[in-house]
C-alpha cells in the first residue's frame, strides 16, 4: 500500500457559531438532512488529531458555506488559524461567478490571505429535485454574467471549483474549452447519484465527455457523504476512483477527504485505507501523484 506523502485537498475547519446551517434539521441537502453529529467546533487541533496516523503534510480548506454576509470573513478566520498552527497551507474561499462585483470579492480574498487560490460555486441543478437545485437552470454557468465570473478568476490566476451533477458536464466541458488557460476542479469525486448499473453508466459516459478537457481536474471527496444513508461499500468506491483516474490520469485526479463531513459515514483512517486499497495496483508514479503530486501542483503548494 501507498506510504508516502498526502495532501488532503478539502477539508473544513468551522467554529459552530459562524456556520448555522449545520443546526438545520428536515431540509434535504447533499449530505442528508441531518447534520447534528458534526454540529460542533472543528479547528486545526481536531483536523490534526484526525491526521495523525498518516503522513498528512499538507491540506487545502474549502469554503463552508460562511453564515456572515462577507465571504471574506472566512477567509480571514482561515487565515488565522493557519498563522497560529501551520494548516491549513491553501483555501478556497466562496464567490459567486454571476456577481457583478467579484473581482473586488477576489481581490479581498487574495489581501485577505496569501494562501488563496480560488471560489468554489455549488451550482448544482438536479432536474426534478428543487432541494438539490442552487441555480435556476443547469447551464447557469454558461450566462455572460457567469462567464465574466470565470474571466475575472483566469485574469488572476485563480482556480474554480464546481459542485455539479452529471446532466451538467456536458455544459461545463463547453465552459472550460471556451477558458483554455483557465483551471477547473470538480469536488466531491463528481456527484455520482447512484450506485446502480443504469445510474453509474449514465454518470460515467458523462465523465468521458468533460474528461476531454485538459484544464478540467476530479477532486475526490466526498465518496460516502452525498446522497447517501449508512456507510457506502467499499467496492462501489473502489469502482468509482478507478473510472475517475482512467479518465482524467493521475496528473488531473488527486485524494481530499471532505472532513469532517465524511464522519457522518467514515472515520479518517477507513477512508483513506479505502483510497490506498483503490490504487494499490496502480504504477507507484500514480500513486504519488494522486495523494501528493497532483493537490501540490494545482494548489501551488
Amino acid at each position: 500500500m501507498y506510504d508516502g506523502p498526502i495532501i488532503d485537498a478539502h477539508h473544513h475547519l468551522w467554529e459552530i457559531r459562524n456556520y448555522p446551517w449545520l443546526r438545520e434539521t428536515g431540509r434535504e441537502r447533499l449530505g442528508g438532512n441531518d447534520y447534528s453529529s458534526i454540529a460542533h467546533d472543528y479547528l486545526v487541533p481536531d483536523l490534526l488529531r484526525d491526521f495523525a496516523a498518516h503522513n498528512v503534510v499538507k491540506s487545502v480548506h474549502m469554503e463552508a458555506h460562511w453564515g456572515g454576509a462577507d465571504p471574506v470573513d472566512e477567509t480571514l478566520a482561515i487565515q488565522a488559524m493557519a498563522a497560529a498552527h501551520g494548516y491549513p497551507h491553501a483555501n478556497v474561499g466562496a464567490a459567486r461567478l454571476a456577481d457583478p462585483g467579484i473581482g473586488a470579492v477576489l481581490d479581498r480574498h487574495m489581501r485577505a490571505s496569501p494562501g488563496f487560490r480560488g471560489i468554489r460555486d455549488a451550482q448544482q441543478y438536479l432536474p426534478g429535485n428543487p432541494a438539490l437545485q442552487s441555480v435556476p437552470r443547469p447551464d447557469t454557468f454558461l450566462s455572460a454574467e457567469c462567464r465574466r465570473g470565470v474571466a475575472a478568476l483566469a485574469e488572476r490566476d485563480l482556480i474554480c471549483e464546481m459542485q455539479i451533477f452529471a446532466n451538467q458536464f456536458g455544459h461545463l466541458a463547453e465552459l472550460a474549452a471556451g477558458f483554455p488557460g483557465m483551471r477547473f476542479c470538480l469536488t466531491h469525486a463528481c456527484l455520482t447519484l447512484g450506485d446502480d448499473d443504469a445510474s453509474f453508466a449514465a454518470w460515467r459516459d458523462a465523465i468521458a465527455v468533460l474528461a476531454r478537457r485538459p484544464n478540467v481536474f476530479a477532486k475526490v471527496s466526498g465518496t460516502h457523504t452525498l446522497l447517501r444513508r449508512g456507510q457506502r461499500p467499499a467496492h462501489y468506491v473502489c469502482r468509482q476512483i478507478e473510472i475517475l483516474l482512467d479518465a482524467f490520469g493521475a496528473d488531473r485526479c488527486f485524494f481530499a477527504s471532505n472532513f469532517p463531513v465524511a464522519r457522518m459515514r467514515i472515520g479518517y483512517d477507513d477512508l483513506v485505507a479505502l483510497a490506498k486499497a483503490a490504487v494499490y495496483h496502480r504504477p507507484a508514479a500514480d500513486q504519488r501523484a494522486f495523494f501528493h503530486d497532483t493537490a501540490s501542483a494545482f494548489y501551488r503548494l
